[in-house]
């Protein structure tokens, strides 16, 4: 069977990103502008802008450092985060306009009145994770178990003030152990002063890498977070106290990934099994291998509506808790965001665990 070239797969990625960004970065805002009678060069270069914007973010802008560079990369992010709104709502007001419900100028303003009202509440809920809680039963336990999950922080896109907010949330609800499940970091060069924050907690730290992790420097990353006091976990085990195992496997773009690595690792049915792994694919196997829970993350539920729908054709288990058999999966939403710092049918999150013991579940 002949493999096709890789120009071949490069086009095709191409045509792709252009036919998306002409149907959610040039068909809504280019017929507000006609809406609205704007024309002219000023005009233009604004379009151009717009519909350039996400290039320019993740090519010249993709590496950010410096607080002006990454608050230019965010400003230009939200042209994607308000595509999506925009689109559906100059969608509804064609139907208005084939049926002469309105005028085209006073439908562009209602639209944009909408848009402009969003755009807050998603920055805030973007910026802001709330308090998720989780509470199960376990009869393995002696006693009660509090964990904390925090995923897919991308810091690197987003400050180092942002990981103080999550620690700072942290280290309020003082659990036993923190649960790092992947795309904590999502660029290059993310300098150990930044993830300074991680010393000052007073719990252990565990952590699994995500698809943004290997897309940057993993390896430089991991000595950075064990430099940090972090446990790495990579295809390995590690005992948390004596009737608690955490297992944590590395991301993989396999859904045979968990079914491959989880029979190397030793699990024992006296001990409250844990397993943390970025993407919520192929957690059936963790069941057969004997855990009792497993933390995932990475769908961010969608992060921006109509998003989420489509994310669920992807991944079934897009948010919140499911159970195979005797095992548990909780699917964070994320802690922070990818792309947009912007949140629209969904919420960050930082999850909450109580795990209770049988004895105190008798009380």
């Amino acid at each position: 069977m002949n493999r096709r070239p890789r120009w071949w797969a490069i086009g095709r990625v191409i045509v792709l990103g252009l036919i998306l960004h002409g149907v959610f970065l040039g068909y809504p805002f280019v017929r507000l502008g006609q809406w609205l009678g704007l024309e002219g060069p000023i005009w233009l270069l604004l379009a151009v802008l717009i519909f350039c914007s996400q290039l320019i973010c993740r090519w010249p802008l993709r590496q950010v450092t410096q607080p002006a560079a990454r608050i230019l990369k965010q400003t230009l992010e939200l042209f994607l985060a308000l595509s999506p709104l925009a689109l559906v709502l100059v969608l509804l007001a064609e139907v208005g306009l084939y049926f002469e419900f309105a005028e085209p100028k006073f439908l562009a303003f209602c639209i944009l009145s909408i848009v402009l009202l969003a755009l807050p509440y998603g920055l805030y809920r973007g910026s802001r994770p709330t308090i998720q809680s989780l509470q199960l039963v376990d009869d393995r336990l002696r006693t009660d178990l509090h964990l904390v999950q925090i995923t897919d922080v991308h810091i690197g896109s987003r400050s180092p003030y942002f990981l103080k907010q999550v620690l700072r949330i942290v280290a309020q609800l003082r659990p036993d152990a923190l649960c790092i499940t992947g795309d904590f970091i999502d660029q290059t060069g993310v300098p150990a002063a930044a993830l300074q924050p991680l010393t000052s907690l007073d719990m252990p730290v565990f952590f699994v890498c995500g698809n943004h992790e290997r897309y940057e420097d993993l390896e430089d990353i991991i000595v950075r977070l064990e430099a940090a006091g972090v446990v790495v976990l990579r295809n390995q085990s590690v005992r948390l106290r004596a009737d608690v195992m955490i297992h944590g496997v590395e991301d993989a773009d396999s859904d045979k990934q968990l079914a491959e690595v989880l029979p190397t690792l030793t699990v024992k049915d006296t001990d409250l099994n844990l397993l943390l792994y970025h993407r919520p694919v192929g957690l059936e196997a963790a069941a057969e291998a004997g855990m009792q829970l497993t933390l995932s993350g990475h769908t961010h539920n969608g992060q921006i509506m109509p998003f989420n729908f489509l994310v669920r054709q992807v991944f079934p288990k897009i948010k919140g808790l499911y159970q195979t058999r005797a095992c548990w999966h909780y699917v964070s939403q994320g802690t922070g965001t990818w792309g947009p710092v912007f949140r629209l049918g969904s919420v960050g999150e930082v999850t909450s665990i109580s795990i209770r013991s049988k004895e105190s579940n008798r009380i």
